[in-house]
Parts: C-alpha cells; structure tokens; sequence
C-alpha cells in the first residue's frame, strides 16, 4: 500500500546470525513480566535503558519473520514487519512499517518516510556491527509540515505563533533556505533543525509564486 513505508537491503551475513542479532534483545517495557522485544534503531519516547523501541510479537516464523506492534511513540501501534530471505551474498532483510494512520496527515509522508531511511539505517548499523546510536536530538522546532519537492520544501500547514508563522510563511510556500543553508531535502532540514538551539533567532527564506520572501523569528 502507498501509507506503508518499505525498504529492503542486502547484509553479508548468514540468515541464522542476522536473525540472532535481531531477535537477542529483549526487554520487560510493561513491568508485567512479559518480554517484548527491542527493535535496533527504532525510536521510542518512553526510557526503556537501552537503545531501540520495544515492540510486542505478532507472528514469529523462526529465522524468516518478526511481525510486531511498536508499544510506545512515535507511531505507537503501528505494525513492523522483518522479513530475512537468503540471498545470493548474505541475507536480504526487508521491512515494512503499516498503520500510521493521521500520523502521515500530520507530518506529512515525505517527512515520515524520509526519516524512516535513517531509522532503517540506524538498524542496519546494529545488525551488521552491533553498534546502537541514539536518536537525533531536536533542538528547534519549524513549526511547520514541509513536503520534499525538487526545487525546495513545499509549506504543507503552518502552527500558530510557531517558528514558520512568526517569520511570515504561509500553506504553499517554498521554503528555501534557513540560517543561511540552503534546504534541498528533509534530512539537510533535519540537520539544521537539531544544530539550533531552541529560543534562538534565526532568517529563513521562502518563496511565494515567483516572489523571493524573507524573515526572521525566534525558535
């Protein structure tokens, strides 16, 4: 479906090593007793002592499939499914994430999926390396949902009395670039974004049809 977020990549390891690396991790998140277990670069909101989100099992398939419920935001409740296959190299791990619901109306698919590559990536790094980073760390907010286009962000919404309204950008902008950066996707956004402190001050410039705007606001 076109609200489920997949992507697919190919590991130089054996499908029994990658799915012990994916499955050794497991954690008591509801203090019940019961194990769930913790997904590699995964984000999760509540502290859980270790790197990755804890998720309830659906369906296991020994060494071929993990389906699961993510337990905690962001996206709390939606599906993750990892499947293995052997490939001619290694193992091909595919993963899909299904059930976002308004979450995509909110942020905006570009924005959800664009972070979703990371976040895969991030999972990547463990089972290949064993290795876990934390999350990025936002340190401003744009108040506002952009969409990725070829020429710039495109201003999906803008929240009021946010860092985007206070500059004077409106729905249908472009933004173009912000602390003199100019922005080509979400990540370059995203970069910027955690590098800036939030009640600091910063220009951003935008573009209104064939008009070039800019201004100025605090974070």
């Amino acid at each position: 479906m076109k609200d489920d977020f997949e992507e697919s990549f190919v590991v130089a390891m054996a499908p029994d090593a990658v799915w012990q690396a994916l499955t050794e991790r497991t954690v008591d998140a509801d203090g019940d007793g019961e194990l769930h277990y913790v997904l590699p670069g995964f984000p999760s909101l509540t502290p859980l002592g270790v790197v990755g989100a804890s998720c309830t099992p659906v369906e296991v398939e020994e060494g071929r499939l993990l389906r699961l419920t993510k337990d905690h935001h962001p996206c709390a409740g939606t599906e993750i499914a990892v499947r293995l296959e052997q490939a001619e190299k290694g193992t091909r791990i595919t993963i899909v994430q299904s059930g976002f619901g308004a979450f995509l109306d909110l942020v905006g698919r570009d924005t959800a999926f664009g972070h979703g590559h990371q976040i895969v990536n991030d999972f990547r790094l463990y089972i290949e390396r064993g290795l876990t980073v934390p999350g990025t760390a936002w340190g401003a907010n744009l108040g506002a949902s952009p969409r990725q286009t070829p020429v710039g962000l495109e201003i999906l919404s803008v929240q009021p009395d946010g860092f985007a309204a206070s500059a004077g950008m409106k729905e249908g902008d472009l933004l173009l670039t912000l602390r003199g950066i100019r922005l080509h996707d979400l990540q370059q956004l995203w970069t910027v974004l955690a590098l800036t402190q939030a009640g600091s001050e910063a220009v951003a410039t935008w573009a209104r049809g064939r008009r070039a705007m800019d201004g100025k606001a605090t974070f």
